[in-house]
């Protein structure tokens, strides 16, 4: 019998499996794909390194000191990724990146600036929970909603600000009103203006530290877990490949996967998680001559300017040699909550879409498609009322001692999230198999 089974082998159940491994414990992973890593999927081809998935990590100390304790080096993004733009009226602005800089930006009208001025005086409110737009459109107005949150929101979650939760999708800005009462105050307070850590990837891209954290574990890949069920101290796993007996599991699947794999232990339980939306996403790469884009991270492009693309990231100039020397590499996104129908249509129709507004915005005269990627369940969706799943988690786990869930419908939706949450989890995992 082993001690730990972790179910998945994406990010978060890798990085669970690595801290417990790393005690000693017996650990075995079962993966139902033919490769680990979930979401987190690199191509190489032809000089170019095509992320599928996740595109960079934002590190910070934990995730640091993560990397380092499995002994990998991060690449650090360019110095000019800092730059980046916003779509507005056919232009792209750049992103302010201090406060005065801000007040000197086209990005926002004399009125909106002033409205954002006023932010430090607007109460806090007296609702138990907000969406995004609703928090933003009270503290900061619609303006500062239109086209800086809600681009940020599509960039980061594939979400809908009228439907996000900004108590359970973006926990710490949500705790800036609460400790501090105003958002300006508090980042004054916390000299927390910046995005709070430096973005990397890897040599080879990001599917590179799968591949190192699963050189050092046991993972049965192409192994489907059918279901998991607890008899007497131990957990069972009934697998295509056989029956296996562990004192303690980690579900790291998605929701809905993590949801049919505990319906022996708690239907109910199984039933909520399914109801969890997951947005779909499109990725398309790009490839298009050396010097025809500005130098930056890439883009985002608020709903209200009416196009289908989300962002694009120059993803040549945020690392290097992620394309052949004459070319630029270009990832753009579509789809998300806001536009989910588009991950059924056909290729054709999707790069007629990317080929016409990329265009457009960038003033293109020829791009070389490279690729599409498909998630149809994408990126889990942190909606009004979401506090529910997440204590339906914490009770499941307190009433069945050796189970463990993680994932980032959970902790997170970001790989920062989910490696820092795994120090969590495992220590959980350690602290119960101690008493056992």
């Amino acid at each position: 019998m082993i001690d730990v089974a972790v179910v998945g082998a994406g990010i978060s159940g890798l990085s669970v499996a690595w801290h417990l491994s790393k005690k000693g414990f017996s650990v075995q992973v079962f993966e139902k794909e033919e490769k680990a890593g979930g979401n987190i999927q690199t191509t190489r081809r032809d000089g170019y390194i095509l992320e599928l998935g996740p595109q960079t990590i934002l590190a910070d100390g934990k995730v640091e000191e993560f990397l380092k304790s499995v002994s990998i080096e991060p690449e650090y993004a360019s110095e000019s990724s800092k730059i980046r733009y916003i779509y507005k009226k056919g232009k792209l602005i750049s992103l302010p990146l201090s406060p005065l800089s801000f007040f000197t930006s086209p990005l926002l009208s004399l009125s909106g600036k002033f409205r954002v001025l006023k932010e430090p005086m607007v109460p806090a409110s007296v609702k138990t929970e907000e969406s995004i737009a609703e928090f933003v459109r009270r503290r900061l107005g619609k303006e500062f909603l239109d086209y800086i949150v809600a681009p940020f929101v599509s960039g980061v979650y594939a979400g809908d600000p009228e439907k996000l939760s900004v108590k359970y999708a973006v926990r710490k800005v949500y705790q800036l009103e609460q400790k501090y009462g105003s958002l300006i105050k508090g980042a004054i307070k916390l000299k927390a203006f910046g995005p709070g850590g430096r973005l990397i990837s890897f040599k080879g891209g990001n599917h590179t530290l799968i591949e190192h954290l699963a050189s050092s574990l046991k993972i049965q890949k192409e192994n489907v877990v059918l279901r998991i069920r607890k008899k007497e101290d131990r957990f069972v796993l009934d697998t295509k490949d056989g029956k296996f007996e562990a004192k303690s599991v980690v579900v790291s699947a998605p929701a809905t996967s993590a949801g049919y794999l505990l319906r022996d232990i708690s239907w109910s339980a199984s039933e909520e998680f399914d109801r969890i939306y997951y947005a779909p996403v499109v990725v398309v790469h790009v490839a298009v001559k050396k010097g025809s884009i500005p130098p930056g991270f890439g883009f985002l492009v608020p709903r209200v300017e009416n196009k289908r693309i989300l962002g694009t990231l120059f993803s040549s100039q945020i690392f290097n040699g992620r394309a052949p020397e004459d070319r630029e590499l270009l990832t753009v996104y579509l789809g998300g909550a806001t536009d989910p129908d588009i991950v059924d249509y056909e290729d054709d129709s999707i790069y007629s879409i990317v080929e016409k507004e990329l265009k457009e915005i960038l003033k293109l005269e020829s791009i070389e498609f490279l690729g599409i990627t498909r998630w149809k369940r994408g990126i889990p969706q942190y909606t009004l009322g979401y506090g529910k799943y997440i204590e339906l988690a914490q009770s499941l786990e307190r009433e069945t001692p050796g189970l463990y869930l993680s994932g980032n419908y959970l902790y997170g939706v970001s790989v920062a999230d989910c490696i820092r949450a795994s120090y969590e989890v495992s220590k959980r995992v350690e602290d119960y198999l101690a008493r056992t």
